[in-house]
């Protein structure tokens, strides 16, 4: 049974700063560069000088830091258990205005083994290493998980949808346009509703893996083998999103490799026509909208260099015998980049002459780029419903399979512990 509870937030104070917190917020740590981050260390009260430290001293400053903020009020603390609305407007994909809502509270912590809490991608130990030393100086959520349910009788969509008309707490515009706000659900009926509603749910992280494998090995440090009574450490802060929500949108993330010559891509261009059906297009843009609308499993090979920009679909027959089979990402893993290019699970963990990249524009610059990168291979990302089935077999995707968006922007809430 899932237990998802409210909780006293602590938050930028408001009353002193305003309730646009735009200078204050930043994304989520693992998508922050170098040259972002020093932008957004431009201020000195910047939510990063806490999620990514300070200094290199393994967050010592970030924890002191947090206390003086909080001592001089910069930061301040709800009175009183609440959930809250977190709100994202944006222009989806065809370009009309979208509006996705989800509940922030905290919840329950429980092993993958139980089947409440699913998870669905691969970690990497380096970044659970460094959320770990964050988490072990903070004693607290810094960040939000991203999780999904299910609504099947779209109560807890109803109730997020009245309590958008209610008064915000804090609002801003991230770099990408995207509108956020959060909305404190006080209401005491409410409340125990939404959490009663959550409680059959099998809730599948979207985003934030790392960070729940952390917590989980946190709260057994913390309990020392002990398993009695009820501890800040047992819960997680979490934004949790209805399946079913018409702003949940999941976008591509492009594989992009280097250390190739000419020889090598020619090479790999002849092994894949071999392996697949190989269909040509004239440039990166009409391949990338062609794997867009092709079956599941297919991918594209961009190799500009050698003037390959190939379609590749599964030949009929290969059978889909898992439900990662008729992923993109997993076809793309296991059949190109393990056995035609060398990879091993290491390299790919370490993206030893690989990269991860979001959309068609990001792949095709960072491929006219100085860094090197000779092949790119666009792929197909899963639906919401076939995240949810494969999570729920216990099998896990190639990591950077799935890119939800909007990001859960960090600089809303807090959990600390103390």
């Amino acid at each position: 049974m899932a237990r998802v509870v409210p909780f006293e937030a602590v938050h930028y104070n408001t009353h002193r700063f305003g309730q646009d917190l735009t200078r204050f917020v930043a994304p989520p740590y693992d998508v922050i560069d170098a040259v972002l981050e020093r932008k957004l260390k431009e201020d000195r009260l910047n939510i990063t000088y806490i999620t990514l430290g300070d200094e290199g001293d393994s967050y010592a400053t970030a924890a002191k830091r947090l206390r003086r903020w909080r001592n001089d009020e910069v930061l301040v603390k709800d009175e009183g258990r609440r959930f809250y609305l977190y709100e994202q407007m944006f222009q989806g994909p065809d370009g009309r205005p979208t509006v996705r809502s989800g509940l922030v509270g905290l919840v329950r912590l429980e092993e993958f083994s139980k089947g409440i809490v699913l998870p669905h991608e691969k970690t990497m130990p380096k970044h659970k290493a460094d959320r770990m030393a964050l988490m072990q100086a903070v004693e607290g959520d810094t960040e939000q998980i991203f999780m999904l349910y299910e609504d099947p009788t779209g109560e807890m969509e109803r109730i997020l949808g009245e309590a958008r008309k209610r008064g915000e707490l804090l609002r801003f515009i991230d770099t990408e346009g995207v509108h956020h706000r959060i909305i404190p659900i006080e209401d005491q009926a409410t409340v125990a509703r939404m959490t009663a509603l959550l409680e059959p749910a099998k809730l599948l992280i979207a985003d934030g893996h790392h960070r729940y494998e952390t917590s989980l090995e946190y709260r057994d440090r913390a309990r020392g083998g002990r398993t009695d009574g009820d501890l800040p450490c047992d819960y997680v802060m979490t934004t949790l999103v209805s399946s079913g929500n018409p702003g949940l949108i999941v976008l591509p993330t492009h594989r992009l490799v280097k250390g190739l010559d000419d020889g090598r891509m020619r090479a790999l261009e002849a092994r894949l026509r071999e392996r697949f059906d190989a269909e040509e297009h004239g440039d990166a843009d009409g391949l990338a909208r062609a794997v867009e609308r092709s079956p599941a499993g297919s991918f594209g090979a961009w190799m500009p260099a050698i003037g390959a920009a190939l379609l590749l679909r599964p030949r009929t027959g290969a059978g889909t015998a898992g439900p990662l089979d008729g992923l993109s990402v997993h076809v793309l893993q296991e059949q190109v980049l393990k056995p035609l290019l060398g990879y091993t699970d290491a390299m790919l963990d370490g993206k030893v002459d690989i990269d991860f990249v979001k959309g068609t524009g990001l792949a095709k610059a960072a491929m006219m780029a100085e860094d090197g990168f000779q092949a790119c291979f666009f792929v197909k990302p899963p639906t919401v419903r076939e995240v949810m089935a494969v999570a729920e077999t216990g099998v896990k995707m190639p990591q950077k399979s799935t890119y939800f968006y909007p990001k859960i922007w960090s600089g809303t809430l807090l959990h600390l512990f103390g």
